[in-house]
């Protein structure tokens, strides 16, 4: 019986280590690409509707914004204008390129930052260094598909999805 057990708990393991070392090599030909930022998918966190909007734009306002003025961003970035949504979301990515040989472009409100990309550990997200090493950025991927990816960017409004196309090249 231990002659049997033996090779059966050891392929067992082989198995185990070799679905678990899968795992980043799948999400990371995932994420390769030009990604462009399309529309705000919905708001988690502090916001669940628009009732509750100008009760978080009194508490939490971000700068230059009234409530009337921030519904209409969100509004906005909900339909896919992202125009306004740079007072909302500092961070917001317009564009990311993440290149297989683990260079990136990312184009934070019109300007482009070039650097270095990695998965996380968990394989859940992207950390991107600059060049300069300085700026260091987290991409919290909430789902990623060949040709959409889900990102949670925080904002003082709470968290906020957004989702991003990839670019046919």
């Amino acid at each position: 019986m231990k002659t049997i057990a033996n090779p059966v708990i050891l392929i067992l393991c082989l198995i185990l280590f070799y679905s678990c070392s899968n795992i980043p090599q799948v999400s990371r030909k995932k994420v390769i690409g030009s990604w462009k930022v399309d529309q705000m998918v919905s708001i988690g966190g502090v916001i669940t509707d628009s009732t509750d909007l100008k009760t978080v734009a009194t508490q939490n306002k971000p700068p230059d914004l009234s409530g009337r003025e921030l519904k209409n961003t969100m509004v906005d970035a909900q339909k896919g204008n992202f125009s306004r949504f740079k007072d909302v979301c500092p961070d917001l990515k317009d564009a990311m390129e993440f290149n297989a040989d683990n260079t990136a472009t990312l184009t934070i409100h019109g300007k482009s930052i070039s650097g270095t990309w990695q998965m996380n550990e968990k394989s859940n997200g992207v950390i991107f260094t600059g060049s300069d090493k300085i700026k260091v950025l987290k991409v919290n991927i909430a789902e990623v598909t060949s040709n959409s990816m889900q990102v949670d960017e925080p904002s003082p409004l709470g968290l906020v999805r957004l989702s991003y196309n990839k670019e046919k090249k």
